[in-house]
Order: structure tokens, then sequence, then C-alpha cells
């Protein structure tokens, strides 16, 4: 009898903090480019007692227009759910003593103007927290405060993955390769030169 009672007390604390935490995460979305989200993080109580309490926590989103809240595993693209990642733990390390934030390629199936909205977070991020991003899109590389690339090579049978700050020009240089691929031009270089200064401006 004492355990469900503080399993219902459990029970109410999850609701309340389950409406903060909706509205935290949709405002963040919303400066991602999924400003028309709707987010519900479902409490579900249960009559089974575990050391969790009685309920079941299920995060569901809308992405588009009248369309219901479904399970988040169900309904998101991978473009999404890269923002929506970068949503969530953005907002559940606010409050921590978080030192460091690393991101691995958190712009999956994303581009465009998505991928500077993701850019200009994640320097918004990096303000706060030390911030360490693995990236292929040259609109989020270019608002990083430091470079460095990452190489991988066979030695002796064994593969070595070394890395390398990189000086500013350099930087321009990988930002120019990924966007031109092989063949890196003037008119790429001046392009990379471009992003990363207008990148910068917008700190």
């Amino acid at each position: 009898a004492e355990a469900k009672g503080i399993a219902a007390e459990l029970t109410e604390q999850r609701r309340k903090a389950a409406k903060q935490l909706e509205g935290e995460i949709v405002r963040e979305l919303s400066e991602l480019d999924m400003d028309k989200v709707k987010m519900r993080v479902a409490v579900r109580t249960g009559t089974k007692l575990s050391a969790h309490g009685c309920d079941t926590v299920t995060f569901e989103i809308s992405v588009n227009p009248g369309e219901p809240e479904k399970p988040l595993s169900k309904v998101a693209s991978g473009g999404e759910l890269s923002r929506i990642m970068l949503a969530l733990k953005n907002v559940l390390t606010a409050g921590e003593d978080v030192g460091m934030l690393i991101f691995d390629e958190i712009d999956t199936g994303v581009s465009g103007h998505a991928a500077q909205q993701i850019g200009r977070k994640l320097s918004a991020i990096a303000k706060k927290k030390q911030t360490l991003c693995v990236t292929h899109l040259p609109q989020i590389a270019a608002m990083a405060d430091d470079h460095y690339v990452i190489e991988k090579s066979a030695m002796e049978q064994r593969t070595i993955t070394e890395i390398y700050h990189l000086s500013d020009d350099a930087s321009v240089g990988e930002i120019a390769r990924l966007l031109g691929g092989v063949e890196i031009t003037e008119a790429v270089m001046q392009n990379a030169r471009e992003m990363k200064n207008l990148a910068q401006s917008k700190k």
C-alpha cells in the first residue's frame, strides 16, 4: 500500500514534468525549422507496480498539421529525428552540470535551411557548454569556432585514426571540399570563404 502511494505521487510529478517538457521541446523544434510540430509526452498508468512506479512514458509527435500524435519511432524521418534528438539533448542537459556535449552526425537527413538552423542551434549551445560535432554539411561546419579533420588509414593491417587541428585557411579548404567534392575550383573556395564569414558574423 505504501509503495502504491509513492507510485501515485511519482505519476503526478511525471505528468507535471511532461507538460513542461512538451513546451520546451516544441520551442526548441520551432527554432530548427519544425514550427508546425506537436509533441506529447504521454504518461499512461497501469496496475503493475515496478521499481519505476506504475507508468509507461511514450514520446509522441505530429510533424504535419492535421495528423494525430503518434509514437516518435513510427512517424519521424531521419532528418526530423536528427532535429528532435538535438532538441531533446539540449532541453534535458540545460539544467545539468554537463561540461561537454558530443553530436555525431546530428545532420543526418537534412540540408539547406534546416542545416543552417541546426548550425545556429549548435553554436548557441556551444556558448554554454563545450560542444563537439561530427558533420559532413558545410552549413554546420562553417559555424564552428575550431575545425579538426579526422582521417582513417591502414597501417600494418590495423586501422589508425588521426585528428588534425586546422588553421583558418585549411578550414576554408575543408568547407570547400564539402561543397565541391573532388574538384575544388576558385569559385568553390570563394563560396566556402563567404559561407564561413557569413556564419561567423551571425554568431
